[in-house]
């Protein structure tokens, strides 16, 4: 029980820390132009997303979530072949 309660009492006092730390981190993000943020998997409506969580909440899983799934959707359109294309756009 008195564990329990030093583990929330911890988690209380550290909440501050979290949040500048994680409002550091979308800064220096914001700070990034576009093809900063694409090269990293990114967009600024990623960024403008993130802000809508609740402050203590970390950012990171989701952002990483968002470059995954471009980064795979780059690679399975890397991998489709192309249709050939059409007769009547030649025409």
């Amino acid at each position: 029980m008195l564990r329990r309660f030093a583990l929330l009492a911890l988690s209380l006092l550290s909440w501050p820390i979290r949040v500048a730390e994680n409002r550091r981190a979308l800064t220096a993000l914001g700070a990034l132009d576009d093809r900063g943020l694409a090269d990293i998997g990114l967009s600024r409506q990623d960024l403008r997303d993130v802000t809508a969580l609740p402050l203590g909440l970390d950012p990171t899983p989701m952002l990483a979530g968002r470059a995954a799934e471009r980064e795979a959707l780059a690679r399975r359109a890397r991998r489709e072949p192309r249709p050939p294309p059409s007769r009547m756009a030649a025409e």
